[in-house]
Parts: C-alpha cells; structure tokens; sequence
C-alpha cells in the first residue's frame, strides 16, 4: 500500500534528482530536499491552500466529464 492510498500528502523517493519528495494530492504543493527529515516534517505540518484545492477539484471533476 502506497502513502497515497492512505493521505492526501505522499513522500517518495525521486531516483533522477536524489532527492525525497512530499507531494499534496489536494492542492499540488510539493516540497523536496536530501534530508528525509525534512519531507516528513513538512508532510506531517502541510496545510493545503483551501482556493487552490477547490480550483484544482473542480479541474479534476470537468476533466473526467
């Protein structure tokens, strides 16, 4: 089971750049850095952007129309 079945945040490990990234399924926010510390902490704290979420749900909601 991937982080992403279970929170909007995931973190993964990026193999190109070398760096682990956390990633807002709600509202695209991203943050990435070498320190897995880091992403987890900004992952555990993320607040979404509430306009940018619901711009981007209602994206999401014509595009699978």
């Amino acid at each position: 089971m991937s982080s992403w079945d279970v929170w909007p945040v995931g973190v993964e490990w990026d193999e190109f750049l070398f760096l682990h990234v956390a990633r807002c399924q709600r509202c695209a926010d991203s943050f990435a850095s070498s320190r897995s510390g880091e992403v987890d902490d900004w992952a555990d704290t993320h607040h979404c952007d509430p306009e940018m979420a619901a711009l981007l749900s209602l994206v999401d909601v014509r595009r699978a129309a």
